[in-house]
């Protein structure tokens, strides 16, 4: 890839507002976070890339890598409904939207992260009034 092109996909994926991760699903790491996605969970840029994904994801682990497989084998975007525990020990609803390509000769999967916790949170009462 050209030196500009990437020069142009770093820069978008670091100031997307989209909180994204680049991750290396077969070593249960994230390779590269941009600010939203530190923001989103309470790390600095450093403490996430030391944290592995299974503590991100400790409640629908079997589940997420299902669908990392799946994306890695199929080579297509999927989405899925997972929860994502912060530094704080807090749990978001999150949908992420997977992507997998290969960097450097190793897949990767890009995941792009939108937080559904405003969308489901209960209705307020002058709702139903």
């Amino acid at each position: 890839m050209p030196r500009g092109r990437n020069l142009i996909s770093g820069t978008i994926f670091e100031h997307a507002n989209e909180p994204a991760y680049v991750m290396d699903p077969q070593h249960d790491r994230i390779l590269a976070a941009n600010d939203a996605g530190c923001a989103m969970l309470g790390y600095t840029r450093e403490e996430l890339l030391e944290t592995p994904i299974s503590r991100i994801h400790p409640a629908e682990l079997a589940e997420l890598q299902e669908l990392l497989e799946r994306v890695l084998r199929e080579g297509r975007a999927s989405t899925i409904k997972l929860t994502c525990r912060t530094k704080r020990g807090t749990f978001l609803p999150t949908e992420i939207s997977l992507h997998g390509f290969e960097a450097g000769g190793r897949i990767q999967i890009l995941g792009l992260v939108q937080d559904r916790s405003e969308h489901r949170q209960p209705a307020p009462d002058w709702a139903f009034g």
